[in-house]
């Protein structure tokens, strides 16, 4: 009779042991696909600030993609579409600096946000990359893209291109007044955000704002995003302070960093995304939180190889509302164009 024995998760499983070959083999792929889906955490130093990152995914001959995630999001919220990336190649995944378990240094400029993603590609890999970012996300990307064209192979910039036009005053001073009054806000606000009744409470906010949320999804995420602070209450997972990121952000800025990203780049809408920036208008305000026609279309041009894809069931948080369905678009871009 043939003896085999192998060590799974530190216990001595044997054939001795009545243990059958079936039931060895199961056990030891169930250990491979636990491992190939529980991600690897891990740590930058970013010149004294430190960065929580996750590792999901094999070392494969393919480009790794770094994803970063928005304002007041976590990098755990991506793990549906990294988890379907990481098929076909190693992943990694940033909590951008004031955010999730990276350093709430107070400090939370755009430079500084680039700095950072250089950092992660530098002791990650020393090859280029695929970049995905959504959000705060895809304004790093496109600027990191812009300035170190020859670490990007890819660029996929979900929900990144900033609201539509007629946000702001079209009166300069009243502009520049609202601008002033923002950044007293945002840079005066406490380094952590109230505290939450519960964890359900935090996912009924999740499900108010995202109303494509599954109920069990919201929740999820609410753990996902959520932290036990110092003095022992639950917090969102984020520095309120980091919102000044886009203070005095500047539209012919952003233009001119799109028309130097010289990699091929998937620029992705969410069809809804009207509601999200409607949302963050006092109430009142007239204004839709809508594109104009062609408004869309003429920042994706601006690119010099880029194409647009719509995702007709999301709203800007489009991996919350369609995670497969942004993992198939992303796919389908690196299939084709690396």
């Amino acid at each position: 009779m043939a003896v085999f024995a192998v060590m799974i998760d530190g216990r001595h499983v044997s054939s001795l042991d009545g243990a059958s070959a079936d039931t060895v083999l199961s056990m030891i792929l169930a250990r491979i696909i636990s491992h190939m889906s529980e991600p690897r955490r891990l740590r930058v130093d970013a010149n004294g600030v430190s960065l929580n990152l996750y590792a999901i995914g094999e070392e494969l001959s393919t480009p790794a993609v770094v994803m970063l995630h928005g304002l007041r999001d976590v990098a755990l919220s991506l793990m549906p579409v990294a988890s379907r990336l990481a098929d076909s190649h190693p992943v990694f995944l940033a909590d951008l600096r004031g955010h999730g378990a990276s350093d709430k240094p107070g400090g939370y400029s755009m430079a500084q946000m680039i700095y950072d993603l250089h950092v992660v590609i530098d002791q990650m890999t020393g090859a280029p990359v695929v970049l995905f970012g959504h959000s705060l996300g895809g304004h790093v990307v496109c600027r990191f893209a812009a300035l170190f064209p020859d670490r990007v192979r890819a660029a996929i910039v979900v929900e990144g291109l900033g609201p539509p036009a007629g946000r702001r005053p079209a009166d300069p001073l009243l502009a520049l007044e609202a601008e002033g009054a923002r950044l007293l806000a945002t840079l005066g606000a406490p380094h952590t955000p109230r505290p939450l009744p519960s964890l359900a409470f935090a996912a009924e906010r999740l499900l108010a704002n995202n109303p494509r949320l599954a109920p069990e999804r919201a929740m999820e995420l609410a753990r996902l995003g959520t932290m036990t602070g110092e003095d022992g209450a639950l917090h969102w997972a984020f520095d309120p302070r980091a919102q000044s990121v886009f203070v005095g952000a500047d539209a012919d800025a952003n233009e001119r960093y799109w028309t130097s990203v010289r990699c091929p780049t998937c620029i992705v809408a969410g069809a809804h995304a009207a509601e999200y920036w409607r949302s963050a208008m006092p109430t009142g305000s007239s204004w839709t939180g809508a594109f104009a026609p062609g408004e869309l279309e003429a920042r994706v041009a601006l690119f010099p190889d880029a194409e647009l894809v719509t995702l007709a069931g999301s709203g800007h948080m489009v991996h919350f509302d369609e995670p497969e369905a942004l993992a198939e678009a992303t796919l389908d871009f690196l299939r084709r164009r690396l």
